[in-house]
Parts: structure tokens; sequence; C-alpha cells
């Protein structure tokens, strides 16, 4: 696992926590074709037909065991919706307290639309198209506007990149097979420890192929945890796509 974009994330969370805390305590807050996966069941056995195939190569799982070896090829034949939204849940965890950040967010195709509340009731909007993002706070009628950049669309809604996965070796990874967290059926994988003491752990929808929780252990006690579970493949509505302007983007 890239081990520097989770801390970016973990890092980022409680910056923007503690930075809500402080200011609500001290000033006024300012600011498809998708891939089949069929579910083993107690007899069947492990079976790729093309472990060479990514997310476009069709169903290139049908039924397979899902180990710290194939974990990374399973997890590369998923497809995300070309449309859904959802509200996550972040929350970062340190000696004698915690802080949650809820994130709102819809997708469709390019645009991506994050509404994230901080504690304290500030809420911080973003829109990104694959050319430009947009942001503003609560009910601002002006808005910033930079070029998209690097960060990929997790990161910029302050969740990991389940993808990374696939660039793991086996020997990085602990323990991986099909687990049901909160009544989802999921591919789960955990990492193994770095030499902080840090590991994480992934649970990723085969309904959705979203990632719907994901867990961040330092000395094997948590320090993060995501959590997604309720998504709509719907469209989102068309205004969520709108400046505070008025303009629409397409």
């Amino acid at each position: 696992m890239d081990k520097g974009k989770m801390n970016r994330v973990t890092i980022g969370i409680t910056v923007m926590i503690l930075l809500a805390v402080f200011l609500f305590l001290g000033y006024p807050l300012l600011n498809l074709d998708r891939e089949e996966i069929v579910l083993p069941g107690e007899n069947s056995a492990s079976d790729i037909s093309d472990p060479g195939e990514g997310a476009g190569g069709g169903n290139a799982v049908q039924r397979v065991e899902v180990t710290a070896e194939t974990v990374g090829r399973v997890v590369d034949t998923l497809t995300r919706p070309e449309s859904y939204s959802r509200t996550m849940t972040l929350t970062t965890f340190w000696s004698g307290g915690s802080g949650t950040i809820t994130v709102e967010s819809a997708v469709s195709g390019e645009l991506v639309r994050t509404d994230l509340t901080l504690p304290g009731g500030q809420v911080r909007h973003m829109l990104r198209t694959d050319e430009s993002t947009y942001m503003w706070y609560n009910n601002e009628r002006t808005y910033s506007t930079v070029r998209t950049g690097a960060f990929s669309q997790d990161e910029e809604q302050w969740i990991p990149t389940y993808e990374d996965l696939v660039a793991l070796k086996p020997s990085e990874i602990t323990d991986a097979g099909y687990e049901t967290y909160q009544q989802l059926d999921c591919i789960y994988a955990q990492t193994k420890e770095d030499d902080d003491g840090y590991a994480e752990c992934y649970w990723v929808s085969v309904d959705t192929g979203l990632l719907v929780a994901a867990q961040r252990l330092q000395n094997g006690n948590e320090v993060y945890r995501m959590e997604g579970l309720e998504v709509s493949v719907s469209v989102p509505d068309a205004a969520l796509f709108t400046l505070p302007d008025g303009t629409a983007l397409t």
C-alpha cells in the first residue's frame, strides 16, 4: 500500500478537525459494464480466467477465492458506477478524543460534487471536473477556481484510494478474503504493519465496486475509520453540479 496516501488522508482530516474545533471554541466559524464476481460457496475452487486482465477486460473473474495472492487482481476487475451518490463519515481518533467529518458526494461521469461538513457546522463545497475544481463555503455566492491537480477523486474526498491494493505485493498483505461488513458482501484486505506500526484494512463492495469502509490501525489501535455504506447508483440531480452564480457544469 502507498503509505504516503493514507498518511495524507489521516493527517489532513486530523488537521481539519482540530482547526474546526479551535475556531469553534475561539472564533465564529468561517468556513456499467461492471465485472461480475460471484461469492464462492464452501466447495468452490479458485479460478481466475485471465489474471492479466483489468477492469476493461470483460468478466475476467467468475468465481475466485480471494487471498493475499489474488486480492489485487480481484479488485482490479471492479468498475465503479458511472453515476452514484452517498454519504460518508470519516473519524480520526487521538489520545483522549476523536473527531468526525461528514462527506456527501455525488458523481456523474467526470463531475464530482463534494460537501464536507466540519465539526461545528461549517460546510466546504467542492465541484470538480477533469480540468477545473471550484470551491466555496457555506452559502457564499462567490467561489475560487483552481486547475484540477494530481489528487484523485478519492483523495479530494478525504478517503483512501482502494485501487492501490492492486499494486500491493502479496507479502505486504496479512489477510484477505470475502467478508460481510454491516450486511454488505465485501472483498476484505489488511496490510502488514509498517515500520511505524501502521496497518490498513479495506472493505470493497462486490455489488458497487466502491470502497465502503476503511480503517487505519497503529500498533493495533484504531486511529482512523471511514464508512460509506449506503450508495445510490441513480443519476444525481443536475442542480448539484451548479455553481453559486448559477453556472451549470456539464
